[in-house]
């Protein structure tokens, strides 16, 4: 996920930071009391709701359509929860299911333009057709050939992100722009193909990691400062072999894991969890008033999010759902 050192130090830690494919280049600190000075004004947040904007080429609806029904059907399969906390769930009736959140809000993250609609709706229809009209591309996921059920859980998401349970609802660049009736108004005004054309840039930038952040080095002063492996890990987007990484059966009971890039406090010691995919895993990153969420998804290309550090955009991995407890609803393990 993240490449992390000691954040108050400037040395580096005794262990070589190196990375992992869902970890990034990371070093540990062990220094409670360092961890406790550098977050005083940071907290641990799950990482999607907070996720940057992103996005990816546009996939098929036939494919879209299986996201959405794998991950619907999933849910019960894939969650690991108590009988107590299932039955307090369906007393409370309460809020979305965070899993499916997640996954939505993943697919949105990885597409310039997608809309949620149904075939037979006349004010999807138009929205299209004004989309159409402009040549804007765009993904689509049609709510109706999902079976009712499915299509009922993810209106009541969209209901939880937009403010509506109506569709279409339609994305530009991972942010709602509106139903029917705005998409025909901003493509009347002349605004709908700049707002695309946005959309579309922001989502080159991102597939080459050109993002604004707060720390930027030119490639010569990277390759200076980080040693072969780390520079082609974390500005180059490496990875290494599964089981390799010396973090990977690391579970400290204190301190925090920074970016090897800039030090920045990416993960705490308790977000680490046990996995046996090969790599270190968290199921939350730290967060500030400052940075916003230390740890930022985007797409690049490989159908997935990839985790880059907020403050100097070193990649750390990617993001997946596929780790859902009681304690981590959403599934995430970066």
């Amino acid at each position: 996920m993240a490449k992390l050192g000691a954040a108050a130090a400037l040395a580096r830690p005794s262990f070589a930071p190196s990375v992992s494919r869902s970890l990034g280049a990371v070093s540990h600190s062990y220094s409670l009391e360092q961890s406790r000075q550098s977050l005083r004004s940071s907290s641990e947040t799950a990482g999607p709701q907070s996720f940057a904007v992103r996005a990816v080429s546009a996939a098929s609806a036939a494919f879209l359509a299986q996201r959405v029904a794998r991950t619907a059907s999933g849910m019960s399969r894939s969650r690991k929860v108590s009988a107590a906390a299932v039955a307090t769930d369906a007393a409370a009736e309460v809020g979305v299911d965070p899993y499916l959140k997640a996954r939505l809000e993943e697919m949105i993250a990885l597409q310039p333009v997608i809309i949620f609609s149904k075939s037979w709706c006349p004010y999807c229809a138009k929205a299209k057709e004004a989309l159409k009209q402009q040549g804007i591309e765009y993904a689509l996921c049609e709510l109706d050939t999902l079976g009712p059920e499915v299509e009922a859980q993810v209106q009541d998401v969209m209901g939880e992100m937009t403010g509506a349970r109506s569709v279409p609802r339609v994305f530009f660049g991972g942010s709602f722009i509106g139903g029917g009736t705005e998409t025909e108004r901003l493509a009347a005004e002349g605004a709908l193909k700049g707002l695309a054309e946005q959309a579309l840039e922001r989502n080159q930038r991102m597939l080459a990691n050109k993002g604004d952040y707060s720390l930027t080095k030119s490639e010569e002063e990277w390759r200076a400062a980080l040693d072969p492996k780390l520079y082609g890990m974390l500005r180059q987007r490496g990875t290494e072999a599964p089981g390799s990484h010396e973090y990977d059966q690391f579970l400290p009971k204190s301190g925090h894991f920074s970016c090897a890039g800039c030090n920045l406090p990416l993960y705490s010691a308790s977000s680490k969890f046990a996995s046996s995919c090969g790599w270190p895993v968290f199921d939350k990153c730290y967060g500030s008033d400052d940075l916003g969420q230390h740890v930022l998804g985007q797409p690049d290309g490989s159908g997935s999010l990839e985790i880059v550090c907020t403050r100097c955009g070193s990649h750390l991995g990617h993001v997946f759902y596929d780790s859902v407890t009681e304690t981590n609803p959403n599934g995430e393990r970066h």
